[in-house]
């Protein structure tokens, strides 16, 4: 039996001998994958992908239920909520591509040893990405993934409640708006910011403060629409950040010395100063347009009249419809 059993294994090797070559080779390249490792040059740019389990896995799980919360919503209703719709789909879904370009493709690997490619980054990850998943409302199809009995449980948990009412005052636009600048101006310090860039570590924590202020920001930049004061206070607080933002842009373009370690810009043709020069071009053109347009769609919510406000407020959702089993 034992001489079967082998020579039938021994049957089976030169067929599994080519799939165990593979996963070998996926197992001794796991970890250049999975940090995003910096290339060496242009050439080498497009080896650089990275499949970060820290990254990879929250956003398949988040937009799994988004789709799984968006069917039975459906399904339930034979419709889209008031308020959430084929629009919102695209805008989550938009989000979520954004963020793995930023996060996963070879813009990872470059960020490590050009300062402008680093900005690029930050600013899919601050200015692009989160307004367009809190304008894709996905705790609407989130809940609706949960099963009811669940709903019912978050709506009544007396510490989820506790918890929402403390760091509420933290979700108005103002506080927000300071929240984020100040996470942005303490992140690049040089010295912390050096560190970050040697630090796989400290360069996830960096990511995950500017990606999750900026998400507060937009969120209640984006929710500040509902009323005229509200739009007041968004308009001071895109106003504000489009100063803070282009005071670092200055900083950056304007400084006579490169104030970030990088020595690897040459391979890139950039000296370290003309890489620092052109990131801080990058921050003040789309980054500061994008705070600029956010502050124009304020203003023009403060000079709306006041019946027609009303009249374009789309429907809001019934709190009963979120209760009821898929």
């Amino acid at each position: 039996m034992r001489l079967g059993s082998r020579e039938t294994s021994c049957r089976k090797w030169p067929k599994a001998a080519p799939r165990l070559a593979v996963a070998a080779a996926l197992l001794s390249s796991g970890p250049a994958l999975a940090h995003g490792t910096a290339p060496h040059g242009p050439g080498d740019l497009w080896h650089s992908w990275s499949v970060d389990p820290l990254v990879t896995i929250p956003l398949a799980a988040s937009s799994l239920l988004f789709v799984l919360g968006t069917w039975r919503l459906r399904a339930q209703l034979g419709r889209f909520l008031p308020g959430f719709g084929l629009a919102q789909v695209l805008s989550f879904a938009a989000g979520i591509l954004v963020l793995a370009v930023a996060l996963l493709s070879p813009l990872e690997g470059l960020s490590k040893p050009l300062l402008s490619a680093h900005m690029v980054q930050h600013i899919l990850l601050i200015a692009v990405a989160p307004p367009l998943l809190v304008l894709g409302k996905p705790e609407v199809p989130w809940l609706w993934a949960l099963p009811a009995s669940w709903r019912r449980g978050l709506a009544r948990n007396g510490p989820t409640r506790a918890a929402f009412a403390l760091l509420a005052p933290c979700a108005k636009p103002i506080p927000a708006a300071m929240i984020h600048m100040a996470t942005l101006w303490i992140w690049h310090s040089p010295a912390l910011f050096d560190a970050a860039l040697a630090s796989d570590r400290l360069h996830w924590l960096e990511h995950v403060l500017f990606f999750g202020t900026a998400l507060l920001f937009w969120r209640a930049i984006i929710k500040a629409r509902s009323g005229r004061q509200g739009a007041a206070a968004a308009l001071i607080a895109c106003f504000v950040t489009l100063l803070q933002s282009g005071l670092l842009s200055a900083l950056l373009s304007f400084a006579r010395e490169a104030l970030y370690h990088s020595p690897d810009t040459a391979a890139w043709g950039l000296s370290a100063l003309e890489d620092q020069q052109l990131a801080g071009a990058i921050m003040s053109l789309p980054m500061c347009g994008i705070y600029l347009l956010a502050g124009l769609i304020m203003a023009l919510r403060l000079v709306t009249a006041p019946g027609r406000e009303r009249r374009m407020r789309p429907p809001v959702a019934s709190p009963k419809l979120l209760k009821q089993s898929p």
